[in-house]
């Protein structure tokens, strides 16, 4: 395949638009209102349902078990204090627990220092009771004697207060919810937060309160990352139309990438809401910030080549036509290449992933639609000039153009020099790639200069402290099945084993594992005089039933929180220490194990919780990620060899599109940066910038092969013509991300170095690997 003759069906085509400017930019403008006016139709979220392949059989496993338990959704209040016994600090729980009741949505009740239900033993038997049912008392006396009860009970230390008697939490159970979490969230926090955060209730030298809760850090969590991902694109933004305003020093070379950049988002997301498309509030990140960096990447080829020509003909329109004849295929081309390897995203089987893949893809051919309409349109507009002397004797060339040159000369004089350089660095990357860990570790990823995770650090790390946690549901057919003595001593040994497991919390040597259990062991207590001796399981199946029937009866209200009426389905409430993907990825396989092991007769038992399943879903979808990545490599390295005619070559340019991605995958793997769902989304980015200078460079080598014949002359033609533009681009995409590094979350703070790192890993690989191997192996033919 000629680029020659490629080159001139180009020029053909810049002839007739520059002929035809005024309908082009309208029918533009027609498709561009079309689009926008869908953008009010548009919807994005993060909702759950979209992240799992299975998610119908994980909403049902969910659903089911809310069905029998009620949602396992809570509001949280840790409370740390000098003594949490403080006559100040229960008034403010139980004030506190009161206004969540009356004003959160779904607020059912609370379980807190002053909700208690505990059984204690009397002249008639026993009766379940609350120490504060009537206040907190006044005289200190009964308060002392009130405190030492429940420090006595060994449900409760260690689990709801601590014992040393300075932490405590409130815990406020939520009703099952039918809408989705996106939504129940934005009803919950909102009430919850500014009670949790007024004059009233807020920390002070009498207590500290950290909030915390399933859908509250969530709500946290969503308003945190849209607050940094917009303002760092938002300040990037400005960034890039600086750096333009500087390097290009035109103002149609400023605006014409602002409007390619906006009104292709506007115009494809227009489009897909048109199209009722549901979009990712999250991944739309990688459509925004590949978008801007295309904008700038085809803006400144075209506008380079163009401005070589008028510097040395002074004819505007007759530059144009030269300017879309030697970029116009180099760009489409690299258009086609990158939509490409964003469609290989259609294969991965989450959804987000699809969908990112496809508005990306359109969001890449709108960009280079907008810039080669806008720009020669734009550009046509004015007069020509007189052509100065100095640029007609360097062909148009500026002095930064022929300092390039003169680095490109030395560059292959160094050829041999250059290989083992470039091959010593890619040498050194693989062992850190093997350092690699496919993991999500929520907090290390967000980051403690994030005040929320701060704060949710600063409760993992106390004494009682947990934000995270699953359940472990055991279910029979058999009614009055989980009354068997055996079942229940071998879920006090399902428990005792998972606190050996990695992510359990364990506060003060006791593992955070509840369940049903606690409450029969608590009651067998108080019925043998309140003897720390029989805080056991009765062997007696009868005697477990008349527990359990007495306590219900007494008024007990913990009974149900744990078993079904029916006595045929109980769990086991696990807390977590943290959140680390793989670590509770194993801790789930050996609580499967366990289960089968310890109850071989259940008809359904297993890992409940969207928190495990998200932490299956991590590997999944970076595994995803990977194999996507892989495909849009062998495509790109099809079309390459495809395009230029020639194995050698497209294996060759093919170089600087991975030689990135292993530098970003050695600095990954030596700095123990994990490679995450969000880290993943980094490569198939960078590809899609990187193989846009690689075509150009290659592309430009073989039609000035083509014209002069000789290697040495077509390369060195090529550093001074572009070689310059790449060099911008580069600079302006890598001060884009710089913004990142100011971000407070430590995911965008990677995100900007390892896009810094690799944008420039692909320059130097440009500038120095791609034409070296080209001059040394002769692809194209032997020189004329």
């Amino acid at each position: 395949m000629q680029v020659k003759k490629i080159n001139d069906w180009f020029e053909k085509f810049g002839r007739f638009e520059v002929k035809h400017r005024w309908g082009f930019i309208i029918a533009l403008l027609i498709i561009t209102v079309i689009g926008c006016l869908g953008l009010p139709r548009l919807k994005l979220d993060n909702g759950e349902e979209d992240w799992f392949d299975n998610w119908e059989e994980t909403k049902k496993n969910q659903d089911h078990f809310e069905g029998i338990f009620g949602s396992t959704d809570t509001l949280m209040a840790h409370i740390k204090a000098k003594d949490v016994f403080d006559p100040e600090v229960l008034q403010m729980i139980d004030e506190l627990g009161d206004d969540i009741l009356n004003n959160v949505p779904y607020a059912s009740s609370i379980t807190s220092l002053m909700e208690l239900s505990i059984p204690i033993g009397t002249e008639e038997g026993f009766e379940v009771t609350s120490p504060f049912e009537d206040g907190v008392p006044a005289d200190p006396a009964e308060l002392a004697e009130k405190k030492a009860f429940i420090m006595s009970r060994e449900s409760l230390v260690n689990n709801l207060v601590s014992e040393d008697c300075t932490e405590t939490w409130l815990i406020v159970h939520l009703e099952q919810y039918s809408e989705p979490l996106t939504e129940a969230m934005n009803k919950i926090t909102p009430p919850a937060m500014a009670l949790f955060t007024s004059d009233k209730y807020r920390s002070n030298d009498k207590w500290e309160l950290r909030e915390a809760g399933m859908s509250y850090t969530e709500y946290e969590e969503e308003a945190a990352t849209m607050q940094q991902c917009i303002s760092r694109i938002g300040i990037g933004f400005v960034v890039m139309l600086l750096c333009l305003i500087i390097f290009i020093r035109s103002l149609r070379g400023v605006v014409v990438p602002t409007i390619a950049t906006v009104g292709a988002l506007g115009t494809t997301l227009g489009f897909s809401a048109w199209m009722n498309i549901k979009g990712n509030n999250t991944m739309i990140l990688v459509t925004v910030l590949l978008s801007m960096a295309l904008a700038v990447g085809y803006a400144v080829h075209y506008i380079n080549s163009f401005k070589m020509y008028f510097r040395k003909t002074g004819q505007r329109k007759e530059s144009i036509v030269m300017g879309i004849r030697d970029s116009g295929w180099a760009l489409f081309f690299t258009v086609i290449t990158t939509m490409a390897g964003m469609l290989s995203f259609l294969a991965a089987g989450i959804k987000p992933m699809r969908w990112v893949g496809g508005i990306t893809a359109a969001s890449v051919f709108a960009v280079f639609v907008y810039t080669m309409i806008l720009l020669p349109c734009f550009y046509s507009l004015g007069k020509d000039q007189k052509p100065d002397p100095d640029f007609v004797n360097t062909e148009g060339s500026t002095k930064a153009d022929l300092r390039v040159e003169a680095m490109g000369k030395s560059i292959l004089n160094k050829k041999w020099i250059t290989v083992a350089l470039g091959a010593a660095i890619m040498i050194a990357c693989i062992p850190g790639i093997f350092k690699i860990k496919v993991n999500m570790n929520y907090s290390e990823m967000m980051g403690e200069k994030t005040p929320y995770i701060k704060r949710l650090m600063e409760i993992t790390r106390s004494q009682l402290g947990s934000q995270y946690s699953y359940e472990v549901l055991l279910e029979y057919d058999e009614e009055d099945a989980i009354k068997n003595p055996q079942i229940l001593k071998n879920m006090d040994e399902l428990s005792r084993r998972i606190g050996t497991l990695s992510m359990t919390k364990v506060s003060n040597g006791k593992e955070r594992v509840s369940s049903v259990t606690k409450v029969i062991k608590e009651m067998n207590r108080t019925l043998n005089e309140d003897n720390p001796d029989y805080y056991i399981i009765p062997d007696d199946q009868e005697l477990v039933s008349q527990i359990m029937f007495l306590y219900e009866i007494s008024g007990g209200s913990d009974l149900y929180d744990y078993i079904s009426e029916d006595f045929k389905a109980a769990y086991l409430h696990v807390e977590l220490s943290g959140y680390d993907g793989e670590e509770c990825v194993k801790n789930m396989d050996e609580v499967a194990k366990w289960v089968k092991e310890l109850f071989p007769d259940a008809t359904n038992a297993g890992v409940v919780g969207e928190v495990m399943q998200y932490a299956k879903m991590n590997g999944k979808l970076v595994r995803g990620s990977i194999k996507s990545i892989g495909t849009s490599l062998v495509i790109i390295c099809l079309m390459l060899i495809l395009a230029f005619t020639s194995i050698r070559t497209g294996l060759i340019a093919m170089i600087p599109n991975i030689a990135p991605m292993v530098l970003i995958a050695g600095v990954m793997g030596y700095f123990g940066w994990n490679l995450d769902m969000i880290t993943a989304m980094i490569l198939p980015m960078i590809l899609g910038i990187a193989v846009d200078d690689t075509i150009h460079f290659t592309n430009h080598i073989k039609y000035h092969f083509e014209l002069t014949g000789n290697y040495r002359s077509a390369i060195e033609n090529s550093y001074r013509e572009i070689g310059k533009t790449m060099i911008m681009t580069t600079v302006i995409l890598c001060a884009m991300f710089l913004i990142f590094l100011t971000s407070s979350m430590s995911v965008l703070v990677r995100l900007g170095w390892l896009s810094i790192i690799g944008l420039g890993g692909a320059l130097i690989a440009d500038y120095t690997v791609t034409p070296v191997l080209l001059f040394i192996t002769k692809p194209f033919g032997k020189e004329r």
